[in-house]
């Protein structure tokens, strides 16, 4: 078979490198050993990779954290030192072929925020509902229920791309989905999601520029803020000090103001965190390497030993977030919430606790992030507010092209437009 292929002998089949042999030499022993094509092996090794890197993501409990394209070829102890920092850690030489890491100095700290500029002076376009914030305003999006069938589309199995993401189960629908839904079925504003899972409010003040930057600010009629989830996790990389905390809601709520201002801000602080859950669903999912430690609250309002003092940590960062919004002249929360000039402060730990009837009951399964309950009670103390503000989907025009707006109002069932832009039925 070596004297057919174009090999002298044996002995020197075996003592020169694959890659020098003759072409049919090679192709011959490919045949015979039925190897698989370039593009078979790659694809394997892809699929490989995807599964240590959902592994990983498992142990560490950071699905946030997702590795760029050049983490293609990371061997596991790159990969381990980059879920390790949080994201922040990259190989030495780029490809992590001898698990080498090292921390680029660029990511100790994030950059300053870039000016905003004047903000823009002609709306030229359909109203903006923005909403900003971490995974609880990414997760407002949702949209299926779990309890619907089975075979439900979840956006989490269909668009996760392969060995990057973790599906994460969808409780909606969302908060923002419901009111993204009153606004278009109103034709009145478009609902933009600025929601980043893992954002805090040191990474939102730094991208705060590149998100405006992206849209027209004049057409912005109204803004959600929600942070601090994510910031009193002190054994977290997204931990953010009580201090800087407050120095960094002041900043953003300030530029908000100031590149948007005739926008109605609605603060919303974080809600409440079922510790004891958190803590089991991370142990769940992780088995047993992690215990969740630090984020959330007791059931019974005592902090734990190796909580980090989390329940009293979470309660002062929502109070903090309340001092901020009082300041900015967003108005007051508590028992008798006081709208103020530019806004309002919706604080969603004290509603849950006691506006919320069994809120308990109506948690997520993780104990942290929203339920299909917690969803139509945030989606609803979000649209009574703006209703007092004379912009829920149903006070706003109608936002429409003119040549549809006056084939509407005259050649349709609907008669012209009243004074606020809706329509008149014809009797």
């Amino acid at each position: 078979r070596f004297l057919q292929s174009g090999c002298a002998s044996p002995s020197s089949f075996l003592s020169r490198p694959f890659a020098r042999l003759p072409p049919n030499c090679r192709l011959t022993q490919s045949r015979e050993r039925g190897a698989m094509s370039v593009s078979d092996l790659i694809e394997k090794l892809a699929s490989t990779q995807a599964a240590l890197i959902k592994a990983l993501q498992e142990e560490y409990f950071c699905d946030d954290v997702v590795p760029p394209q050049s983490a293609f070829g990371w061997d596991a102890e790159a990969l381990r030192a980059y879920f390790e920092s949080g994201g922040e850690t990259l190989p030495a030489n780029g490809s992590g072929g001898n698990g080498a890491a090292a921390k680029p100095a660029a990511a100790a700290a994030p950059p300053p925020p870039r000016e905003l500029g004047p903000p823009d002076t002609v709306a030229s376009g359909r109203p903006i509902f923005l909403a900003l914030g971490d995974s609880l305003t990414e997760f407002g999006q949702h949209v299926c229920d779990p309890t619907w069938d089975k075979k439900a589309p979840f956006a989490t199995d269909v668009l996760q791309r392969q060995g990057m993401d973790i599906a994460i189960p969808e409780h909606g629908p969302g908060w923002l989905t419901l009111l993204q839904r009153d606004y278009s079925w109103r034709t009145s504003a478009d609902v933009l999601n600025r929601g980043y899972s893992g954002c805090n409010s040191r990474l939102l003040r730094a991208s705060l520029s590149e998100i405006l930057g992206s849209i027209n600010r004049q057409d912005v009629f109204a803004i959600t803020l929600s942070l601090g989830s994510n910031d009193h996790v002190s054994a977290s990389p997204g931990g953010v000090p009580k201090e800087e905390f407050k120095e960094n809601m002041a900043a953003v709520l300030s530029s908000l103001q100031e590149a948007m201002p005739s926008a109605k801000i609605i603060l919303i602080t974080p809600g409440r965190i079922n510790k004891e859950k958190w803590a089991k669903h991370v142990s769940s999912v992780t088995h047993g390497r992690l215990d969740g430690a630090g984020r959330g609250e007791t059931l019974t309002g005592v902090v734990t030993q190796g909580s980090s003092g989390s329940n009293s940590a979470l309660k002062q960062y929502v109070a903090l977030a309340c001092e901020a919004g009082e300041a900015a002249g967003l108005g007051t929360a508590g028992v008798n919430p006081v709208k103020g000039p530019r806004g309002a402060v919706l604080n969603l730990n004290y509603m849950m606790q006691y506006q919320l009837a069994n809120y308990h009951e109506a948690e997520h399964p993780d104990g942290y992030h929203f339920s299909a309950k917690l969803n139509r009670f945030v989606y609803k103390s979000v649209r009574d507010t703006l209703e007092g503000m004379k912009l829920s989907p149903v006070q706003m025009p109608m936002h429409r092209p003119a040549p549809i707006a006056e084939f509407q109002s005259t050649a349709s069932k609907y008669g012209p437009s009243d004074d606020d832009g809706r329509l008149r039925r014809r009797v």
